[in-house]
């Protein structure tokens, strides 16, 4: 009663803070400088290697190291990192979209990732949902070979190959862009679906999607997967370890994007926060059950800095016999700007209620709900690199038969993007 008071009562006082701290100053800053200064231009393989124009090479790392100096049933500390290279070949990469022929919609992709770091760490502490974005087992995840054609100005697009639900190469299912600004697993996530044998990135399977776009703004996205080809690609490709048994038929996904200028209106031309968006869908397993999901971000007007996005989303299934998690309803605020002297820097506030099923393999949790908050700050030191200090509270831990204290955990992510 005590934690969810302190929830109810303090939120709202911290986001109260948080708004007052810009001041004036930068209220008045916001509205006479409605764009950002243009970033100086980021370092690039790409340029350094002088490939050539048809392929496209980007390499980034990435690395959460995480303690809890408070709570949970013991105090531990844990490193993970993960490294990946991303290769696409096309001639339409340097070709204006109006431009291009049929061939220059085509493209060939390769994701490559490498994890390295100790996995178990939510486990150690008593937490069931894991407090890092990475927590996978270490190994080499060769993730995505496909053969992918771009819509371009068009309104056909399709992907086949072996494929992950959150791809790195332009656009995901089961997720929204404003997700990638959080550290927990249950907010940088797929809704925070917990199915078992679901291809989240750096898991993938045999898999076609196809986008339908009936204008700009307004986009049709369904999305098929092979469960049954999962652990046989992992076995060919190298992924370090089985996921589930052969024969578990397939996923399907189906999701409408709708991304109005209405819901980013007023937002900085070159803001780094990812436009307005609502993003409704539902999936459909022959083994793992059904369930929809959905979010919503948009700007709030407010004079937060230059730039903010405020969002709320969840999902819902009713298949408590094979979904850990069957209910989430996560929200937050990222704010840009929020000091005039740093333009490109973020602030990051989300929490989320992860309603919790006791009948659900392979591992159960031990109360019917986890609910998290996370506070961060992403530094943008330059183009290449940017660091996120970042503060999370675990209330009601649920991965511990014995009574466990709310968690409180600190972590500094860091990012570099070449």
């Amino acid at each position: 009663m005590i934690q969810q008071k302190l929830i109810r009562d303090g939120l709202p006082l911290l986001l109260a803070l948080l708004c007052g701290s810009s001041g004036a100053g930068t209220r008045a800053w916001a509205s006479e400088q409605p764009l950002l200064p243009e970033p100086k231009q980021p370092r690039s393989l790409q340029r350094a290697l002088k490939l050539p124009d048809w392929l496209k090479l980007e390499i980034a790392y990435t690395a959460e190291p995480m303690t809890n100096p408070v709570g949970g049933i013991a105090q531990s500390s844990a490193w993970i990192q993960e490294g990946s290279i991303n290769l696409s070949a096309s001639s339409g990469h340097q070709k204006p979209e109006q431009s291009w022929q049929e061939f220059d919609h085509w493209r060939v992709n390769l994701n490559l990732n490498h994890l390295a770091g100790d996995a178990s760490y939510a486990s150690r502490i008593g937490a069931f949902l894991n407090l890092q974005t990475l927590s996978y087992p270490s190994g080499f995840y060769p993730t995505e070979l496909s053969v992918e054609r771009k819509a371009g100005s068009g309104w056909l697009q399709v992907k086949a190959g072996v494929i992950p639900l959150e791809s790195d190469f332009e656009g995901a299912l089961m997720t929204a862009p404003i997700f990638n600004s959080y550290v927990h697993s249950a907010l940088n996530d797929t809704y925070n679906v917990l199915i078992d044998a679901l291809p989240i990135n750096p898991y993938s399977t045999l898999a076609a999607v196809v986008d339908l776009k009936a204008s700009p703004d307004l986009t049709l996205r369904y999305g098929w997967y092979d469960l049954g080809s999962l652990d046989s690609v992992s076995a060919t490709l190298g992924t370090p370890v089985t996921m589930i048994p052969a024969g578990l038929g397939s996923l399907q996904v189906l999701q409408l994007d709708y991304s109005p200028a209405a819901l980013s209106r007023g937002a900085p031309a070159n803001s780094s926060l990812p436009p307005g968006l609502i993003s409704l869908g539902g999936y459909g397993s022959s083994a793992n059950g059904n369930g929809v999901y959905g979010s919503v971000t948009w700007r709030s007007g407010l004079a937060l800095g230059l730039d903010d996005r405020l969002w709320i989303g969840g999902n819902y299934s009713p298949s408590v016999q094979l979904n850990p998690s069957p209910s989430f309803l996560g929200g937050g605020l990222v704010v840009q700007g929020l000091f005039p002297k740093r333009p490109l820097d973020l602030l990051v506030l989300g929490g989320g209620h992860a309603g919790l099923s006791s009948q659900a393999p392979p591992s159960y949790p031990t109360k019917p709900y986890e609910g998290l908050i996370e506070l961060g700050y992403r530094l943008q030191l330059n183009p290449n690199l940017n660091l996120q200090p970042t503060l999370q509270w675990i209330f009601n831990p649920s991965g511990s038969q014995t009574p466990t204290p709310g968690i409180l955990s600190t972590s500094l992510q860091i990012s570099l993007n070449l």
